[in-house]
């Protein structure tokens, strides 16, 4: 393994987290040790998730100049990088040799339970997809995708995510540029034997055309213009209402003579669940999945929730809103390489991820403090937010007397 690797061994203050990725690092590095390359994925890797616990560096430029500092040499025992050898890494390597240490890291995570078997089962073949807009260099050529955000344009990159419901761990992670929508960017990458549960923005009859034909079945949230011809209307048990469905029918979309190009008719499913934010506007779902329970349709589509959780977390508390890497491959290796930092960050803390954990990690990051010294201080955060919980609790209590 490389010196990266044994800086970030020092980073985690925990030698155990880091042997948890030795043979993937091994696999790593063998795969692109060829010709006179001086930076391999594996330290390419362990370089990201440096940088990530240091808020300062925000583009490679600046981790060459970092990496030539004598402090940051001897505390992370990390040679000199040069930008262009970055550049290089970033424009290179496969960013999907990265998903097994994703995987990896996951398994030592507590299992998340549910009591529905029957969900459990559907839960294992669901991916939630859905895309996401992030700050980039205003030079990015292939990203120049302006949006107007208030009184200011800012240029912007989307992450497409497939998110595994089973694990809420992403699957797929694909940076697209201008001109190509989400829907666009799914039917390149469909998968088999999946349940695809997507919103209104993958309404698209050639999408959904292809999810069938690769054996896939969808869940799609249809827009209002949508017409449905039913055919039979289903009778709903006590568990459906309680899952919040208010109807449920089999029938086709009438369409045109150019949705039905694409989309030839056959039987569909239309459930409409009620909507708990917004009760007069009811949520219309069409599904190819004939013989699912209504009530566990509802469910399902209510674990799409799950991928805008995900962003958010990514955003806020993992801390990445700024790409550093100016190629498209460049930001799919930052994208892997921050969750796959944040996921060392809970095994090692054992605490809920959080801005303040993250800032707290950050003083290690830069040798100002060790693990040792910072777990404490979470500890002790945690034990004063408890108290502030409870101190809150009560003085409701108090109003409503």
């Amino acid at each position: 393994m490389g010196d990266a690797a044994s800086g970030l061994s020092e980073l985690l203050r925990g030698g155990k987290y880091l042997a948890m990725l030795q043979s993937h690092l091994s696999s790593l590095r063998s795969a692109y040790g060829h010709g006179n390359r001086r930076l391999h994925l594996d330290d390419l890797l362990c370089t990201y998730l440096l940088c990530f616990f240091n808020p300062t560096l925000r583009s490679l430029r600046t981790i060459s100049d970092w990496s030539h500092l004598a402090h940051q040499q001897g505390h992370l025992q990390m040679r000199r990088l040069c930008r262009s050898t970055l550049s290089d890494a970033n424009a290179l390597m496969d960013a999907r040799l990265l998903v097994p240490i994703l995987r990896h890291l996951r398994s030592q995570l507590p299992q998340l339970r549910r009591q529905d078997p029957d969900l459990q089962r559907l839960l294992e073949k669901v991916l939630i997809v859905d895309g996401s807009f992030f700050d980039a260099a205003a030079d990015i050529a292939f990203a120049l995708q302006s949006r107007t955000r208030g009184p200011k344009r800012s240029h912007q990159v989307r992450l497409d995510v497939h998110l595994e419901a089973s694990t809420l761990l992403p699957c797929r992670l694909i940076v697209q540029g201008k001109g190509k929508s989400e829907s666009k960017s799914l039917l390149e990458n469909i998968e088999p034997a999946a349940i695809y549960v997507m919103d209104r923005a993958y309404t698209n009859f050639e999408l959904l055309s292809l999810i069938l034909a690769r054996g896939s079945d969808f869940l799609l949230r249809v827009k209002e213009s949508i017409r449905f011809d039913s055919r039979e209307e289903q009778v709903l048990d006590e568990t459906d209402r309680l899952a919040g469905v208010l109807s449920d029918q089999t029938g086709e979309l009438p369409g045109s003579p150019h949705s039905w190009k694409h989309l030839p008719r056959q039987m569909l499913r239309e459930v409409v669940i009620a909507d708990e934010h917004h009760p007069e506007k009811p949520i219309r779902l069409l599904t190819s999945l004939l013989d699912v329970p209504a009530g566990l349709i509802a469910q399902l589509y209510r674990y799409r929730w799950q991928i805008e959780l995900f962003f958010r977390w990514l955003k806020v508390h993992a801390n990445f809103r700024h790409l550093i890497s100016h190629s498209k491959n460049g930001m799919s290796l930052g994208f892997h390489a921050a969750l796959i930092a944040v996921l060392l960050m809970y095994l090692k803390t054992k605490r809920p991820l959080s801005k303040y954990a993250f800032n707290l990690l950050s003083f290690v990051a830069s040798g100002y403090a060790t693990m040792e010294q910072i777990l404490p201080i979470l500890e002790a955060r945690e034990q004063e937010c408890e108290r502030d919980r409870q101190r809150q609790k009560r003085r409701s209590k108090t109003k409503t007397r």
